[in-house]
Order: structure tokens, then C-alpha cells, then sequence
């Protein structure tokens, strides 16, 4: 039997280690793509007496949400890692507070100054590989719960934790990429409706000219002719999922139903809404779902169907001159979507982690998170190849940013050391390509 090693003798002096070898190819995509330099262009931000410009300190957040330090305070790692220090060309990492202080010292001015940045480089690299006529955009809100007395945190719809308080994140993404688009953070009281047809007019702000077709989707929360008939004037295109009341229950039984799938059924109907507050104008047209109901207790919870008679039922209004089950085809492909871009957001990347207690900083730190997961989501479609192109970050950490590595100077050479055993040697490599022929901006 081969006997292992009995004794092991240990130093402390190597400074070109490092567990995020694989961050090389972020690194050089962001390069590629010039964010430093649009950064120190556009982002106007002097921090007297301290080492970091603030390019550098907007890099250091980003490269950290990426390799997956999801809290400010557990960064200290990246202070003795030698090779990550390296890349961003700085001398020494900064500790937790001063990333948090820099965070706190950021005026709106300057906030805006990031998305500018984040704006340009979407608008330069939107159309590469795919050009567009039309977008469609998942709009969806999400609460993130705090523990803490942060700033504009109010006691809100929270269904898993009900009674604490929470921020209400706003979150659009373009479907046919999967790219964030906007964001905004709001209390946690405040209603979808009042800030909707705001926060839809700044998406459709932010597209090229070239765009001539704009179809949404979007959840119950929308569900109101302040925001839907102002849109269906527009004549955008829409599906919207319905808030079930007793006058439309009525039409359920007599419509005439066509088989869809798997047991399911669709039909349609035309009603006036009414509500207290917005008198609808004119009828819309609502297309039904209906499946029957699984026997066991569990799954009927998991759907989230509104029952009656045996089924689950879903509605949705909408403008789109589609049949049922097309206009079903379109809205389902939602929780491929904004749903588990949401997902991801709050489990692979820190958006449920709220850093500071001010508003503004939280507000600063939300627009770096988004820009990260662009970043993410420009290096996988323009870069990878395959299945790790539709892959999550997480998947992407384990298989290819996460490796061990050294950084040595042969000659007049830097050679970045990987394991003789890593699996995805092939991958790295072509990637590597990729990023090297892609063009300059």
C-alpha cells in the first residue's frame, strides 16, 4: 500500500496564487470591451486622500459580485490574493470599509454616470450576432426582506415573510437575449401600478432607433387600465396576467373551451373591467387557461391556479392578434425569462444581500449588481460555446472561474498556471479565442 506524506513543512511568502485563475477571461473580456476606460471617461468622481480611483473601485465590486463574494464584508480573501491584484493593476486590494464608504459617498450624479457607461456598452453590443427589429420585455417586481433599519424600508407585500421590511426591486429584461435592461429599487409599500407606466416609458427610452416592435410581458402586479389602456393606445403589445374577480368568474363555465395540451384547455372572452379606482374605457379581450386540478394537496399549492369546479384556471388580457393557445405560447415563455433571471439574481448574484443602510448607496449597489450580470451575460453569449452558453454564473464559477492558478514571469512572458487535470483545458482555450478576435469598441 503506497504510504502518504508524513510530514509537511509550510511558508507563508507566495503572492502569485490565486483560486479565480479562470477570472483571467473575464478580466480580458473587460478589457476587450474597454469598461475601464468608458469608466474613467464618463464616471466624474475624485476621492481626495485615497488610493483607488473610482474606476478601480467600481471593477473591484463587479469582479467580486462575478467570482461570487456576495457580501461586502466577506471580500478580506481577495486582500492576500496576489494574482487578482494583479489583473485589476492595483498594489493592494481595499478592505470592507472602504468599498462600503466608497458606496456611501456616491451622489445620484455619479450613480447616473454608471448606467451611462452600462447604457453605452449595452447599445454597443445588443445587436452583435443578432440584429433586431423588436424586443419583448419581461417586467416583473420582486421583494428583497431587511434585516436592518435601511433607509425607505417598509413593511410590504413579503409572502414569505410576512410583516418584516422590505425594498421592492423593479426589474425589466429583454427576452430574446436574456439581458437586464432597467432597474429601479422603491420601498417596500409602494404599488406596481403608480411607478409602472413610468418605469416602462425609461425602457423604451433606453432602445436604438432601429427597434419598431415592443411587446411586454408582466405579472397580476400590472393588472390596471391606468397602466393598459394607456399602453394599448401606444399600441404595444402585451399579455398580462389577471387578477381573478367574481363578474369574470361568471364567464368561466360558458365559453367555448379548445383542447391546448396535455389535458389543458383555452378559450377567450370580452369584458369590461371595473375597479374603484380607474374607470376602464372600452372592453378588452382575456384569454383563459384551464387545467384540471392534481390530486395531490402540494402540487395544487406549487401552481398558484385560482380553482373552481375541479380546475385550475389563469387569464390574461391582452392585444395580440393570436390565437389562445399562441397567446398562451408567448406569455409562458415569461418564467423562461424574467423569472429565473430573478432567480439567479437573488441566488447566484447578492440582490437579496442588502449592504448599507442608505438608500442611495443600496441604489448604487443595485445598478452594480445588474451591470455584473450584463457583463456575465455579453461574456457568455459572444464568448462561449454550447450548453455554457445558456449556463448559470454558478455553473460558470465551478467550471471555469473557479480554478486554482499561479502566476509566474518566464523570460519576458507572464504564464498563468493551471492544473495538469483540469477538465475544460479545450474550453478555456477557445474562449481565449473568442475574446481575442473580438473587435474593439
Amino acid at each position: 500500500m503506497p504510504k502518504g506524506i508524513r510530514k509537511i513543512h509550510f511558508s507563508f511568502g507566495e503572492k502569485n496564487i490565486t483560486r479565480f485563475g479562470g477570472m483571467y477571461l473575464i478580466h480580458k473580456f473587460c478589457q476587450k470591451i474597454k469598461l475601464k476606460w468608458y469608466l474613467q471617461r464618463y464616471v466624474e468622481f475624485h476621492q481626495y486622500h485615497q488610493s483607488y480611483q473610482a474606476s478601480e473601485l467600481i471593477l473591484i465590486i463587479l469582479y467580486s459580485i462575478i467570482v461570487g463574494i456576495l457580501r461586502i464584508d466577506t471580500t478580506r480573501p481577495l486582500q492576500y490574493n496576489g494574482v487578482f491584484q494583479k489583473l485589476m493593476g492595483i498594489k493592494r486590494y481595499p478592505d470592507p470599509t472602504a468599498i462600503r464608504r466608497f458606496l456611501h459617498r456616491l451622489p445620484p450624479r455619479v450613480i447616473r454616470q454608471i448606467v451611462k457607461v452600462h447604457n453605452l456598452l449595452q447599445q454597443k453590443l445588443f445587436f452583435i450576432q443578432c440584429p433586431k427589429t423588436s424586443v419583448i420585455f419581461d417586467i416583473d417586481p420582486t421583494v428583497v426582506t431587511v434585516y436592518g433599519k435601511q433607509q425607505r424600508s417598509k413593511v410590504g407585500y413579503a409572502p414569505k415573510k410576512r410583516g418584516r421590511k422590505c425594498y421592492s426591486v423593479f426589474l425589466c429584461f429583454e427576452s430574446n437575449h436574456q439581458e437586464f435592461w432597467l432597474g429601479s429599487l422603491q420601498s417596500g409599500n409602494i404599488s406596481p401600478v403608480k411607478i409602472a407606466l413610468r418605469f416602462l416609458k425609461d425602457c423604451i427610452a433606453k432602445l436604438p432607433k432601429s427597434i419598431r416592435r415592443i411587446r411586454i410581458r408582466a405579472d397580476a402586479a400590472f393588472f390596471s387600465g391606468a397602466f393598459i389602456e394607456p399602453i394599448d393606445e401606444e399600441g404595444i403589445g402585451y399579455t398580462i396576467e389577471v387578477q381573478i374577480t367574481n363578474p369574470m368568474k361568471s364567464r368561466f363555465q360558458i365559453i367555448k373551451y379548445s383542447s391546448y395540451r396535455e389535458g389543458w384547455e383555452v378559450g377567450e372572452f370580452y369584458y369590461l373591467p371595473t375597479s374603484t379606482r380607474y374607470k376602464w374605457k372600452r372592453m378588452h379581450r382575456f384569454v383563459i387557461e384551464r387545467r384540471p386540478l392534481p390530486e395531490d394537496p402540494e402540487e395544487k399549492t406549487q401552481l398558484k391556479l385560482f380553482e373552481m369546479k375541479g380546475y385550475g384556471y389563469r387569464v390574461v388580457i391582452t392585444n395580440l392578434p393570436l390565437k389562445p393557445r399562441h397567446v398562451w405560447n408567448f406569455h409562458n415563455q415569461r418564467a423562461r425569462g424574467s423569472e429565473l433571471n430573478i432567480r439567479e439574481l437573488k441566488y447566484n448574484y447578492p440582490l437579496s444581500k442588502v449592504p448599507t443602510q442608505s438608500y442611495t448607496a443600496n441604489i448604487a449597489y443595485l445598478q452594480i449588481l445588474t451591470f455584473a450580470f450584463n457583463i456575465v451575460n455579453w461574456f457568455k453569449r459572444l464568448c462561449l460555446s454550447g450548453k455554457f452558453r445558456y449556463s448559470t454564473l454558478q455553473k460558470i464559477r465551478q467550471d471555469l472561474l473557479v480554478i486554482p492558478a499561479r502566476l509566474v514571469r518566464s523570460g519576458q512572458k507572464n504564464i498563468l498556471q493551471l492544473p495538469i487535470g483540469y477538465p475544460y483545458q479545450k474550453l478555456f482555450k477557445q474562449t481565449e479565442k473568442e475574446i481575442e478576435h473580438m473587435k474593439e469598441f
